[in-house]
């Protein structure tokens, strides 16, 4: 069982070149051996071989060897697993590759959201470190040298610039702890789904948590929907990949309504609001056209570039306010120590 699992964007093109060779004609340890021996070592080879090995010595399906590999999640053994029962297994590989592909531009997206803040509150530091070290000494050197001691209005400011210095300081250094924490707990299952539930209830990311909770319903929906699954069983596996309580307990109230009044999926999507309701009808559209998997392949991708649009914007709005918090901090810290200076100068004068 390998230690660590391929990323997303490995993933996709596992499963984007299967599609293609499975599509040609060629077998499926056949087209393993080929990945296998067109890429380097690493995880992405051994996974390769891994599922080669499998298929030539035990014989088994696809989705067994992708299982037994250790390199993949279960859901991508599920999927296939579908998808070789349903008569579907290149489309269903070629929708995997498309939901992997679009998970690695979210991760890469949200790890550049969290890389930018920790760059800039490293920096801050940096500033602040310098101003409490070298600067405000050499100040208080100064007027130390002016009026022999420093009066005590003249210390309570140096203690008001020291102790607004350190509380900067001790913020700055207590949120980059906080972020660097959260980048290592994102790198396990359990930790990332402890921040999940974290971003639930803060009120900057819960609208992007359930935003991305939604487009990762949506796919894996649309996904199954592809697959050839019927709709009751799709929206019950796909229900299962949700992560979001909002949108689980909207997921829970239209499968409720799908059995108890059989109506179908998407009129139970408009009418429990899962979606907006332009989004809704679009889905109502669609199921009435006979087009369903198309549209809800569109809708996956109006959720996630709403998802990536609203990381965007949090993330412009990070350094404004880091600016206005250092720039606020250095200004009372400076005033505070010119202060005392301008008043001995005063009485000097």
């Amino acid at each position: 069982m390998a230690n660590k699992q391929l990323e997303s964007l490995a993933i996709s093109v596992f499963c984007e070149n299967m599609a293609m060779m499975l599509g040609a004609g060629i077998g499926a340890e056949e087209a393993a051996g080929l990945l296998g021996e067109d890429s380097t070592q690493g995880s992405f080879h051994d996974a390769a071989k891994s599922v080669q090995k499998f298929l030539l010595l035990q014989g088994g399906t696809l989705s067994e060897a992708v299982a037994q590999s250790g390199y993949f999640p279960a859901y991508v053994s599920d999927m296939i697993r579908v998808g070789e029962s349903a008569g579907r297994i290149e489309q269903t590989l070629r929708s995997l590759a498309g939901y992997y592909a679009s998970r690695s531009r979210l991760e890469t997206k949200l790890k550049s959201a969290v890389l930018y803040p920790l760059v800039l509150l490293v920096l801050m530091a940096a500033i602040l470190g310098v101003l409490l070290a070298k600067v405000l000494p050499v100040f208080a050197g100064v007027y130390t040298s002016l009026a022999g001691d420093l009066t005590s209005s003249s210390y309570g400011y140096i203690r008001v610039a020291y102790g607004i210095g350190w509380l900067a300081l001790a913020v700055t250094v207590l949120v980059a702890l906080v972020l660097i924490a959260a980048t290592v707990a994102s790198r396990t299952s359990k930790g990332l789904d402890t921040l999940k539930r974290m971003a639930e209830h803060l009120p900057v990311l819960s609208g992007i948590a359930q935003q991305l909770s939604l487009a990762n319903f949506t796919e894996v929906l649309m996904i199954y929907v592809a697959s050839g699954v019927d709709v009751d069983s799709a929206m019950e596996a796909a229900g299962k990949m949700v992560d979001n309580e909002t949108v689980a307990q909207k997921v829970d109230a239209c499968r409720r309504q799908m059995k108890e009044k059989g109506v179908g999926l998407a009129t139970a999507v408009y009418e429990q609001k899962l979606f907006e309701p332009l989004y809704g009808r679009m889905l109502v559209s669609g199921a009435r056209s006979g087009s369903l998997e198309p549209v809800l392949e569109r809708l996956t991708d109006l959720f996630s570039q709403d998802a990536r649009m609203r990381i965007d914007r949090a993330v412009d709005r990070v350094e404004p306010f880091m600016s206005a918090f250092l720039t606020v901090t250095v200004g009372i810290a400076l005033i505070s120590t010119m202060l005392p200076l301008i008043g001995i100068l005063g009485s000097i004068g």
